[in-house]
C-alpha cells in the first residue's frame, strides 16, 4: 500500500511537456493567446501559428486567455497535448478602444466614446463610409446630401453648435489630424472607427474638438501565417422612383386651367392630333453600372509585419456621362528591432475621379412638354424643343460630349511614421510624425448649345487647390500596476503647419469647342475672381497631459488638459487651455453585486470639460482691403480700400460640455447598451456687426458674441435574441439606437434677438424656420372675406397672424426646424449555419422638410401651364382642394408656404443574403458569396405621399437657386437627379 501511494505521487506531481494548438471555432489558429498554470506565475503564449509548449506538473490545470475570447480552464491529467478551441465572448470588457493618443481597455473608458462595428460597414455598399454609416452610431447624424455618386454627406456629432462656423467633427486617422474626406478611406482597410462626442473625451485635441471627433485606424500586419483577403461585388444602379409628372392629357388640362391656351407648338399640336406623347425621364435616365474590388495582404513574423491592399472603386450613374471611379493604395510594416525599439510606418494613396457632377439635366427632363417630340421627322434630334422664351437645349444634347466636359480628379497622399522606445519600467517614448497632401483640379467646358448655357456664349473654367500638411508629436508614455491601483500617463508635445492654395480662371467665347478648357488663351476673356485665388498658412502648436487613474477595477478618474497656441490669433490671445476631468463607477465590480448573477457590467459615466471651435480663417485678425476699378488720367487703374476691420482680440467658440451615461450588460452579454444625457454651451460665438456708414467700411467687424446650447440623450440596445451555441446554429443578433438633440440660440449681438436673414432667432434651434403660415386654400364661398386680404378662392390662405386685417412681413413667424423630434437606427442580422441575412434602417421623427421641389422658384411647380412639372393637386371649382391654389399665369405670393412638410421617415438602407462556404483551400479559407439590395425601402414619409422622391436633403440652401428667402445653411430637396436603387452580387474570400 505505501508503495502505491508513493508510485501514484510521483506520477501526478512529476513535471510534463505539454504542447497542442489554440483556434477559434472557425479553425482559424490565434496567435498571443496566454497560457497560465493556475496558481502560478509559470506561463507561455501561443506562436503565429497558434502553437504552444509548455512544461507543468502532471496535476496541473491551465488557463487559456484571450481578448473577445471566453476564458478555459483545462486539467493536464499528464496528457502530453492538448489543443482548445476558444469560443467567442458574447461581451467582452477587455476590448481595447482608441480613445486618441493611445488605447485603453473598454472597462476603463470614462468618456462618452462609442466604438463601430466595421464588419457592418460592408452591409450598406456606397462610395464612402460615411454613408455606410449613417444610422449606426447614437448621437451622429449623418445626412445624404445629393444622389449623385461621390456626393458629399453632412455629419453632425450632438447637433450645431456655431453659426458661423464649420460643425464638422475632427477626422483623426492613423493617429494623424486628416484633412481628406471618410470618402478617400476604403472600407475593407478599416480596422476600428472611434466616435469621441463629450468634452471629456475630446479635450485632448484642444481647439479642434469641440464639434466632436472621429478616429479612424486601418489594418496593420499581424504575426502568423499570410493571409490574403478579397471582397468584390457588381451590380446595377437603378432609378428608384422618377418625378410624378403630368401626362399629355393631364398637362393640356393643366394649361386649360391656367388660361395658357394659345401657345401652343406647332410639334405639340401635331402629337395633340396624332395621340402622341413622350416620357422624357424614361429617354433620359438610364441604369448605371457599380463595381468595387479590394485586395489585402497581411500577415508577418513576431518581428515584423506587413499589410497592403488594392482597392477599385467604380459607379456609372443613371445619367450618361456622369460617374464615379476611386484607386486605393496602402501599406503599413512595423519592425520590432532588438528588445526596445519599434518602427513604423504606412502609407495611404487616392485618385477620385469624379465626371459630370454638374451634369444633372433633370430641370429639363421634369420640364419638357410631354406633346414635344425628342427628335425630328428625320430622325435628327430636336435640339431646342421648348417655347421660344425659353431658348432651352434639349436635355439629349448633353449626350454629345464634344460639347462639353466636366472633370475633377482629387489625388490624396497620407503617410505617417512611428519610433517607439521603451525606456525603463513601463515608460515609453513615441514619436509620431504625419505627411498630407492633396491635390484636387477641376475642369469644365460648357459649350453654347447645351443646356448650361442655352445659347450664350460658351464657357470654360479651370481651379486647381493644393493642399500641403505635416504633424510630428513627441509622446512620453507611462503605465504602472501596484496592487490594486494602475495608472495611466500620456504626455504630449506636437506642431502641426498647413499650407493651401487655389486658383481659378474663367473663360468665355471659347475658339472652337474641341479645345474645350485646354487653352483658355484661345478665348475672348480670361477673369479671375477673388475668392477662388488665394494662398494661405497656418500653425498649430500643442502640449497635451492626461492622467487615468483605476483603483480596484471599480474606481475610475481621468484627468486631461491641453494648451494650444495658434498662428491664426493676434499676439497676447494665441494660446488657449483645455482642462476636462472623468469618472466612472464600475459598480459590476463591487462585492455587494457578486451574487447578480444575471449583470454582466454596470458602469456610471460623468465626464466635464472645454473645448473650441477652430472657428477663425487665417489673417480673420487681420482686417481686409477691397479692390476699385477707376480712371486715373488716361489711364485704367485698380485701388484699394479698407472693407474690414482687424480684430486683435478675436478668439476661438467656446464649448464646454457635461455628460453623464450608464453602461450595462445581463445575461452573460446577451443584452447589453448604453443610455448617455448631455448639455453642451457654446460661447463666443463668431458674428458679424455692421458698422455705421460714417466709417465708409462696407465690410462687417466680426466679434465674439453668441451664444448657443445643446442638450440631448442617447439611448444604444444590443440583443441577441437566439444563441448560435444553444439554438442547433441559429443566431439572431439585433442592435438599435435613438438618439435627440435640441439646439438653442441663447443670444446674438447685444440687443439683437433676430436676424431673419441667417435665420436666427434667439430661442429657437439654428434651423428655424421663419415664414409665412399656409392655412389652406381660399375656397367658393368665401369671397368677401379673402376681399378683405386681396385674395379670390383658389388662393393660398395665409393665417393673419397679429390679426390686423392684412397679411403683412409681421405675419410671419416660426412655424417649424429642421431639427426631429428624434432620430436613431437598426441592424438585424441572422444566421443559421452558413446562410446570413441581415437588414440594415435609419429613420428620423419630426423636423421640418424644405422642398424647394414644391416652391415655384424652380419653375416646376408653378402652376402656369408654360411647362410640365411636378403633379400636384391643385385648386379649381371642381377640384375645392386646400393643398395648392388654383393655376395662373403668375403663381401669386406666399408659394414659399407649397413647401414645407413632415420630415419623418424609416429607410430601409439594405437587404443583404449571402452564403459561407468554408475550407476551401485550408482550413483558414472561406467564401461567401452573397446578394444585396441597397435603399430597396422608404416607408412612413408623409412626403412621399405628397409626391415626393427621397425625404433626404438633395442640396445646401446656399448652392441652390431655386431657395429663395431661405437661409444658405438650410438643407433642401431640390430638383435633383432622382434616387437610386442598387441590386448587386458580391464575393468575400479569404485564406
Amino acid at each position: 500500500m505505501f508503495l502505491f501511494l508513493s508510485v501514484s505521487f510521483v506520477a501526478f506531481s512529476q513535471e510534463v511537456q505539454v504542447t497542442g494548438t489554440v483556434t477559434d471555432p472557425a479553425g482559424e489558429p490565434l496567435p498571443g493567446v496566454n497560457i497560465i498554470v493556475q496558481g502560478t506565475a509559470t506561463g507561455t503564449i501561443t506562436n503565429v501559428d497558434g502553437v504552444y509548449k509548455i512544461e507543468v506538473p502532471g496535476d496541473a490545470t491551465l488557463k487559456f486567455n484571450f481578448i473577445g475570447f471566453e476564458s478555459q480552464e483545462i486539467p493536464v491529467d499528464n496528457r502530453q497535448t492538448i489543443d482548445v478551441v476558444l469560443q467567442e465572448e458574447l461581451m467582452s470588457l477587455d476590448e481595447v478602444v482608441v480613445v486618441g493618443y493611445g488605447v485603453q481597455k473598454k472597462s476603463d473608458v470614462t468618456g462618452s466614446i462609442t466604438s463601430v462595428d466595421t464588419e457592418g460597414l460592408r452591409d450598406v455598399a456606397s462610395s464612402s463610409i460615411s454613408k455606410a454609416l449613417q444610422g449606426k452610431t447614437a448621437g451622429v447624424e449623418i445626412q445624404n446630401v445629393g444622389n449623385k455618386p461621390g456626393g458629399e454627406t453632412r455629419i453632425r456629432i450632438r447637433g450645431n453648435r456655431s453659426l458661423t462656423a464649420t460643425n464638422d467633427p475632427l477626422l483623426i486617422l492613423d493617429g494623424i489630424p486628416y484633412s481628406g474626406d471618410l470618402s478617400d478611406i476604403a472600407s475593407d482597410d478599416v480596422e476600428s472607427i472611434e466616435i469621441l462626442k463629450d468634452a471629456s473625451a475630446t479635450v485632448i485635441y484642444g481647439s479642434r474638438g469641440a464639434n466632436g471627433v472621429i478616429i479612424v485606424t486601418t489594418k496593420r500586419g499581424i504575426a502568423g501565417k499570410t493571409k490574403i483577403t478579397y471582397n468584390g461585388y457588381a451590380g446595377v444602379n437603378k432609378v428608384a422612383r422618377y418625378y410624378d409628372v403630368y401626362n399629355a392629357e393631364e398637362f393640356v388640362k393643366l394649361r386649360t386651367a391656367a388660361g395658357n391656351t394659345t401657345d401652343y407648338l406647332s410639334s405639340e399640336i401635331e402629337s395633340l392630333k396624332a395621340g402622341r406623347e413622350t416620357d422624357w425621364q424614361d429617354i433620359g435616365f438610364q441604369s448605371g453600372i457599380v463595381t468595387n474590388h479590394e485586395v489585402g495582404v497581411n500577415g508577418g513574423t513576431q518581428d515584423t509585419q506587413y499589410s497592403f491592399s488594392l482597392g477599385y472603386y467604380d459607379e456609372t450613374y443613371v445619367i450618361e456621362n456622369m460617374g464615379y471611379d476611386r484607386y486605393n493604395f496602402r501599406a503599413a510594416i512595423d519592425q520590432q528591432i532588438g528588445d526596445r525599439v519599434k518602427v513604423g510606418i504606412s502609407t495611404m494613396n487616392v485618385i477620385a475621379n469624379t465626371e459630370g457632377e454638374s451634369a444633372d439635366p433633370t430641370w429639363s427632363l421634369v420640364s419638357m412638354s410631354p406633346l414635344v417630340a425628342p427628335y425630328n421627322p428625320d430622325g435628327s434630334l430636336n435640339e431646342q424643343p421648348m417655347y421660344g422664351v425659353d431658348d432651352t437645349y434639349s436635355p439629349l444634347t448633353l449626350q454629345d460630349k464634344t460639347r462639353w466636359d466636366e472633370q475633377r480628379r482629387k489625388f490624396t497622399s497620407f503617410n505617417t511614421g512611428y519610433v517607439q522606445v521603451d525606456i525603463w519600467n513601463g515608460i515609453q517614448y513615441k514619436l509620431n510624425a504625419g505627411l498630407d497632401f492633396s491635390t484636387n483640379k477641376y475642369n469644365r467646358y460648357y459649350g453654347s448649345d447645351t443646356p448650361f448655357q442655352n445659347g450664350a456664349q460658351n464657357e470654360a473654367q479651370v481651379q486647381n487647390l493644393d493642399n500641403l500638411s505635416w504633424t510630428i508629436e513627441n509622446m512620453l508614455l507611462w503605465n504602472k500596476t501596484l496592487g490594486a491601483h494602475r495608472l495611466n500617463f500620456t504626455g504630449m508635445q506636437s506642431i502641426q503647419k498647413s499650407n493651401n492654395t487655389s486658383s481659378r480662371f474663367t473663360a468665355t467665347n471659347v475658339a472652337a469647342d474641341y479645345l474645350q478648357y485646354n487653352n483658355l488663351y484661345l478665348s475672348d476673356n480670361v477673369a479671375a475672381n477673388r475668392y477662388n485665388n488665394y494662398a494661405t498658412e497656418w500653425s498649430l502648436s500643442s502640449y497635451m497631459a492626461r492622467v487615468n487613474y483605476v483603483y480596484d477595477d471599480r474606481y475610475l478618474v481621468t484627468l486631461s488638459g491641453r494648451a494650444d497656441g495658434s498662428s491664426r490669433l493676434a499676439d497676447g490671445n494665441k494660446w488657449h487651455y483645455y482642462p476636462a476631468v472623468a469618472i466612472a463607477w464600475n459598480a459590476y465590480n463591487e462585492s455587494f453585486l457578486e451574487d447578480v448573477d444575471f449583470l454582466t457590467q454596470l458602469k456610471v459615466r460623468f465626464g466635464y470639460g472645454q473645448t473650441s471651435n477652430t472657428s477663425i480663417n487665417p489673417y480673420s485678425t487681420f482686417g481686409s482691403l477691397g479692390t476699385a476699378k477707376y480712371s486715373y488720367g488716361d489711364e485704367g487703374v485698380t485701388g484699394y480700400y479698407v472693407s474690414g476691420l482687424p480684430n486683435p482680440n478675436l478668439g476661438w467658440e467656446f464649448t464646454t460640455s457635461t455628460n453623464v451615461g450608464i453602461d450595462f450588460a445581463f445575461f452573460g452579454g446577451r443584452l447589453s447598451g448604453s443610455a448617455d444625457a448631455y448639455m453642451q454651451e457654446t460661447n463666443d460665438l463668431i458674428l458679424a456687426k455692421s458698422l455705421p456708414y460714417t466709417t465708409t467700411i462696407t465690410g462687417s467687424f466680426y466679434e465674439n458674441v453668441g451664444k448657443t446650447e445643446n442638450k440631448g440623450l442617447e439611448f444604444v440596445l444590443n440583443g441577441i435574441l437566439f444563441d448560435a451555441r444553444k439554438n442547433g446554429g441559429f443566431n439572431w443578433d439585433v442592435s438599435a439606437n435613438l438618439f435627440l438633440n435640441r439646439e438653442e440660440i441663447v443670444s446674438l449681438q447685444s440687443g439683437v434677438e433676430k436676424d431673419e436673414g441667417n435665420g436666427w432667432f434667439v430661442g429657437e434651434t439654428t434651423s428655424a424656420i421663419y415664414d409665412y403660415e399656409k392655412i389652406g386654400i381660399w375656397q367658393l364661398g368665401e369671397e368677401e372675406l379673402a376681399a378683405e386680404y386681396d385674395r379670390s378662392p383658389g388662393d393660398i390662405k395665409i393665417k393673419d397672424n397679429n390679426g390686423d386685417g392684412k397679411i403683412t412681413p409681421d405675419d410671419r413667424t416660426i412655424i417649424g426646424s429642421q431639427q426631429p423630434d428624434f432620430s436613431g437606427g437598426f441592424t438585424s442580422s441572422w444566421e443559421y449555419k452558413n446562410l446570413d441575412l441581415s437588414v440594415v434602417g435609419y429613420f428620423r421623427v419630426g423636423g421640418t422638410l424644405i422642398s424647394t421641389l414644391h416652391m415655384p422658384n424652380d419653375y416646376v411647380n408653378r402652376l402656369d401651364g408654360r411647362r410640365n412639372g411636378i403633379k400636384v393637386d391643385y385648386w379649381t371649382e371642381d377640384n375645392p382642394t386646400n393643398a395648392y391654389p388654383k393655376p395662373r399665369k403668375d403663381p401669386g405670393s406666399y408659394t414659399n408656404t407649397l413647401g414645407y412638410f413632415d420630415g419623418s421617415f424609416l429607410k430601409i438602407r439594405s437587404i443583404n443574403l449571402g452564403y459561407t462556404f468554408k475550407n476551401i483551400i485550408n482550413a483558414e479559407s472561406k467564401l461567401r458569396i452573397y446578394g444585396s439590395v441597397t435603399d430597396p425601402f422608404i416607408l412612413f414619409s408623409p412626403y412621399l405621399d405628397e409626391g415626393g422622391l427621397n425625404p433626404e436633403p438633395t442640396t445646401r440652401a446656399e448652392y441652390s437657386n431655386d431657395s429663395v428667402g431661405l437661409p444658405a445653411s438650410n438643407l433642401v430637396v431640390g430638383l435633383s437627379t432622382p434616387p437610386t436603387r442598387k441590386f448587386l452580387f458580391g464575393v468575400n474570400f479569404s485564406f
